[in-house]
């Protein structure tokens, strides 16, 4: 057992660890703490807030984040070019691509498409705090990236139409991304604990690809992204997707993955089947809706409290938390509540709760823990961080 691991599996033999307010996965937006006035944020799209050690750690956090910081104005303009090339158009409050600099490339121009540069800061580990470190992803996925740089249409056309420009798209997109993986990892100081790896694979009610495109295409360039990860770092790997995508679970556990932050709202993505698909210690990262389980606390909806506490219990080994971005400040009140009523709930608790299902006592003394927990005023702190120094 690696000694991450084994530092992990001794958080997790009294409760629950909760990761929230670390990465794009658990994060405050920027909107949600609007008094919070921020010249950098952690990532350039979504605007989430890097918080300090001492601010998760307020939030219930048993984690800390470290990655990539970019410069940040309060008033962004509703329509931006990214480093990628892309032209993004903000509509009801987000932005969307819409607009991709390779959406009519020939092939011969693909590989000569300048690179993206990287950020210059880098938030480091907070030496005061013992919390484990987890790397935010440093940049889009591999399909992620050929969509945005293609469009998602006529990317997928490419896949079966010209072989050439989709293989020639995923190459530029590995190279690109495994170069902003080593970047982050060589300017910590230490190696972090736990490194993301996001990529939306697929939409609710199905994949993006085939399974026989996935693993043709996809699959072979992750063993190879993960492979140089693992080179560089002992560190374990959280893969992340949205979407449907069920089918291919036992394809993303065989590229030696440590941890799934999946979409269990997508269809067929059911937590208990996923449950006995992977390795019995594979650990889900947020399986269940703490804003949800947040939500059911403060209405006193007892029915709705059952059913999360039972697919809390069933989806152990795991890592509670948000299962998406925190973009308001009521949302993130209700999943600190969730999170505090996961992590009040002891070992003991979840195997009774698995033999004989949703234990009144157990789940109103969790509740009364939820309902006690000072939703925290965040001290601030000063965040460490570092410099790149990236060669063009």
């Amino acid at each position: 057992m690696s000694e991450v691991r084994r530092r992990l599996a001794q958080m997790m033999q009294d409760s629950i660890p909760i990761d929230i307010g670390t990465t794009s996965l658990t994060a405050f937006a920027r909107a949600a703490l609007p008094s919070r006035t921020a010249s950098v944020i952690s990532h350039p799209i979504f605007e989430t807030l890097p918080l300090s050690a001492a601010d998760v750690t307020c939030a219930g956090s048993n984690f800390q984040r470290v990655g990539f910081v970019w410069p940040h104005a309060n008033d962004r303009a509703k329509d931006i070019i990214d480093s990628y090339g892309v032209r993004w158009l903000e509509t009801d409050g987000s932005l969307a691509p819409y607009s991709h600099p390779l959406e009519s490339a020939e092939w011969e121009s693909l590989n000569s498409h300048p690179r993206p540069k990287l950020p210059t800061q880098i938030q480091f580990p907070d030496t005061k705090s013992d919390a484990p470190t987890i790397l935010d992803s440093p940049c889009s996925g591999l399909l992620d990236t050929c969509f945005m740089l293609r469009s998602g249409w006529q990317f997928m056309m490419d896949l079966t139409e010209n072989f050439r420009i989709a293989n020639a798209l995923l190459d530029w997109s590995l190279e690109t991304i495994s170069d902003a993986y080593i970047a982050a990892l060589e300017a910590l100081p230490k190696q972090p604990d736990i490194v993301v790896y996001a990529d939306d694979l697929g939409f609710q009610s199905g994949m993006y690809l085939s399974d026989l495109d996935f693993r043709t295409f996809i699959f072979p360039r992750l063993q190879v992204l993960f492979a140089r990860i693992h080179k560089q770092t002992g560190s374990l790997i959280c893969f992340h997707s949205c979407g449907a995508i069920s089918s291919i679970v036992d394809d993303i556990v065989a590229l030696d993955v440590d941890m799934l932050n999946l979409d269990f709202y997508a269809k067929n993505v059911l937590f208990k089947d996923i449950r006995r698909k992977i390795p019995s210690d594979m650990i889900l990262h947020t399986p269940v809706n703490v804003v949800a389980l947040g939500q059911s606390i403060a209405s006193g909806n007892r029915a709705s409290l059952a059913l999360l506490t039972v697919d809390i219990a069933a989806s152990t080994p795991c890592i509670g938390g948000p299962i998406d971005i925190l973009s308001t400040w009521s949302e993130s009140v209700d999943a600190i509540r969730g999170s505090a009523f996961i992590r009040s709930l002891s070992n003991d608790d979840i195997k009774q709760i698995n033999q004989f299902g949703p234990v009144k006592s157990i789940i109103e003394k969790a509740s009364k823990e939820a309902c006690d927990f000072d939703v925290p005023v965040f001290p601030g702190g000063d965040i460490p961080f570092g410099e790149l120094s990236i060669s063009d």
